[in-house]
């Protein structure tokens, strides 16, 4: 009963965008989906060789992975963008706060409700592949704003 809810509750920190002004939202939307598809081209590669393991059936799988990915993670890109770009060092270091409470607090409560549960790929993957896309996604949006 607690795994609907808790995706029920990653999808609903959409509402928190009404908070960012629309040109916000218009100018960093391009690189919170950017962001997503590489986490989800992650999640479909670390899916084939069990990197993690996401209890029930294959709708349930979907369902919790995805309102990770299209719940707090991309809207999570956008605040952090909103606040960082252009302040470099202050982006890699809130991005590295924000992947290590999800690593280590955050994914320790997941897997005691059998939402998810990392097998092969550690917290310390899952924090470098996190600061790797970071920096990816910062690169995309100087090129962006360069157009």
């Amino acid at each position: 009963m607690i795994v609907p809810l808790v995706r029920i509750g990653f999808i609903l920190t959409w509402l928190s965008v009404y908070f960012l002004p629309k040109k916000t939202v218009k100018r960093y939307l391009p690189s919170s989906t950017m962001a997503a598809l590489l986490v989800m081209t992650t999640v479909f590669i670390g899916t084939h060789f069990n990197a993690w393991k996401v209890k029930g059936g294959t709708i349930t799988r979907i369902l919790n992975i995805l309102s990770i990915i299209l719940g707090p993670f991309s809207v999570g890109t956008l605040w952090i963008l909103r606040f960082t770009f252009g302040k470099f060092w202050l982006y890699v270091l809130i991005n590295l706060v924000q992947n290590l409470i999800y690593a280590f607090p955050i994914l320790n409560i997941l897997d005691k409700i059998n939402f998810i549960k990392y097998v092969k790929f550690t917290r310390i993957h899952h924090i470098i592949a996190s600061m790797t896309y970071a920096i990816i996604i910062y690169g995309y949006q100087l090129l962006l704003e360069k157009r």
